[in-house]
């Protein structure tokens, strides 16, 4: 959800071309380094600033250009602070540089001047299709009683829902209920099979001015046999309380539908949770919860790496993303 947040951002920032130079606004200027996975600079990159000249995006002014054999562009405008912008080159996921909000100007420039900020283009390797989908629902079950969840068919599992795998079982328990505003409870996920699991990821920062942000591949080891996420919401005259252990996370990998023979796994499905799981209340009855999901559908296969075409059909707008 942020990715795709931030490039409709950009794409406001540069969408309109203005060559007018505003009389009484300091002027920006900032390079970009462009390097590529391996630190190394990239060449022949598209690189566009949108430099904001009113609080209007149809009045920004336009700077586009080539980086040089260095890896980097130099950009210059007139702005009210605010400069967007984007790197592209074929073969690679769109990037941006991490330009800031500029507050202070001296003589019409504003600081800091010309200062360099570096950014890593990732390189598009194998994108597949996968089950991806944004997920929410009521939990079926009754409080502390469990139910299965189908990724592959994005329902619970009998008798509650058409699913026939379940691949994570879900548990809701209340630790309080006073009203929609006061409540307290943990949704707990766990799985079915010897091998099955789930394990936080924390997003490499070198990546996170990159359209493609995650590692290209589910680790093979580290998976934990249950997730808990705790959520608090407690309203009084002081204010509000929301508390959600898990939203706050960058995401998760987990592996599901997991075979052995002996120690070895013969067969199993890898995937990710994008953001954290979200849980809250259903007025004390059971719960609700929700997350954004990729399963590649290959056993054994731990790429996930999305093409953009998710393998289900027919998702409303806001089931669907294609953030890779």
């Amino acid at each position: 959800m942020k990715t795709e947040i931030i490039i409709t951002l950009v794409a406001a920032f540069l969408g309109a071309a203005g060559v007018v130079e505003y009389a009484g606004l300091p002027r920006a200027k900032a390079t970009v380094h462009v390097l590529n996975e391996d630190g190394q600079p990239i060449p022949g990159a598209n690189a566009t600033f949108g430099f904001c000249a009113q609080f209007n995006f149809e009045t920004n002014i336009k700077v586009e250009g080539v980086t040089d054999a260095n890896g980097n562009f130099t950009g210059e405008g007139y702005s009210n602070g605010m400069v967007g912008n984007e790197i592209r080159k074929e073969g690679y996921y769109l990037g941006w540089a991490p330009l800031p909000t500029f507050y202070t100007s001296n003589d019409g420039h504003w600081q800091p001047w010309d200062q360099t900020y570096t950014t890593v283009l990732r390189r598009i390797e194998t994108q597949i299709s996968l089950y991806v989908r944004k997920w929410g629902a009521k939990i079926p079950a009754a409080l502390n009683e469990s139910c299965g969840f189908d990724l592959e068919a994005a329902d619970w599992v009998a008798p509650y829902g058409k699913g026939k795998a379940a691949d994570f079982i879900v548990t809701v328990t209340y630790l309080k209920y006073t009203d929609y505003n006061n409540n307290e409870l943990t949704a707990s996920i766990t799985f079915p099979n010897d091998g099955d699991g789930i394990q936080e990821v924390k997003l490499p920062k070198e990546f996170a001015n990159s359209q493609f942000k995650w590692p290209r591949e589910a680790p093979e080891a580290g998976y934990l046999a249950k997730l808990e996420a705790h959520h608090i919401w407690s309203m009084s005259p002081l204010g509000t309380n929301i508390t959600d252990t898990s939203k706050g996370v960058d995401g998760y990998f987990f592996r599901v539908r997991t075979v052995k023979q002996g120690s070895q796994i013969t067969s199993a499905l890898y995937g990710k949770i994008t953001g954290g799981i979200g849980v809250g209340p259903n007025e004390g009855k059971n719960g609700y919860i929700s997350f954004t999901y990729y399963l590649n559908p290959t056993s054994l296969d731990r790429n996930l790496e999305f093409s953009g075409n998710t393998l289900f059909k027919n998702l409303a707008l806001s089931e669907t993303t294609h953030v890779p």
